[in-house]
């Protein structure tokens, strides 16, 4: 869930194998009002499940990524 307004992460929702693999980067996201544009450029280190953040950045859509970044 996307704050629209300020540009983050409100919560999160993981089902499925391997999802533990999100939890502590997603909690860093949500718990420290990180802003999408800047999730951007946080890149998963090993190719994994963690890819799911670039899917989701990649699908959130260029046009919102870098609007709200100050």
């Amino acid at each position: 869930m996307v704050d629209e307004d300020h540009g983050y992460l409100l919560g999160v929702t993981f089902v499925g194998p391997g999802v533990e693999e999100l939890i502590h980067s997603a909690t860093i996201a949500v718990a420290g009002r990180v802003l999408i544009s800047r999730l951007w450029h946080a890149v998963p280190c090993f190719p994994s499940i963690s890819e799911v953040w670039l899917r989701f950045l990649e699908g959130y859509g260029p046009e919102r990524r870098g609007a709200v970044d100050s």
